[in-house]
């Protein structure tokens, strides 16, 4: 009897972070995204976030004919803020982060995100969209 619930206590754990075997759930992917920007894991950061396609999220509140120009410098902005001394990496740092469930519709995905200032109660609650590209889900837009 033991046993049987250990192996399903297992199996439970290791379905809600995997989908299909093809890697981690939208959710585990989060996760890992954001204790990356904690760590200034560049690598790991790269690896989950799709950066052109979040520049050409936030690009999409200027006319067209300004997107192409202010592509680069935005790219470079959201890159320099999650590294480093970046404002949204020292914003998190003070943060306490949730990650909760999460919502998949075919090849996309929202994942609900929490933050608690743990100085003032202060709390913001968003959704991290994510897309799954080559059997790997990337994070494309979050509020930062």
């Amino acid at each position: 009897m033991y046993k049987k619930v250990l192996i399903l206590l297992f199996f439970l754990i290791f379905s809600s972070s995997y989908h299909c075997g093809r890697g981690p759930s939208p959710r585990v992917v989060v996760m890992d995204f954001m204790e990356a920007v904690n760590k200034d894991d560049t690598t790991t950061i790269e690896k989950y976030l799709d950066l052109d396609r979040f520049a050409q999220e936030k690009l999409k509140d200027l006319p067209p004919e300004q997107r192409a120009e202010a592509f680069p410098k935005i790219k470079e902005e959201l890159r320099n803020k999650l590294l480093g001394s970046g404002a949204t990496r020292l914003k998190w740092q003070n943060k306490m982060i949730v990650v909760n469930k999460e919502e998949v519709e075919g090849d996309q995905a929202l994942v609900e995100v929490t933050f608690v200032d743990q100085k003032t109660g202060l709390t913001l609650y968003t959704k991290t969209k994510l897309y799954k590209k080559d059997k790997t889900w990337k994070i494309y837009y979050f509020k930062d």
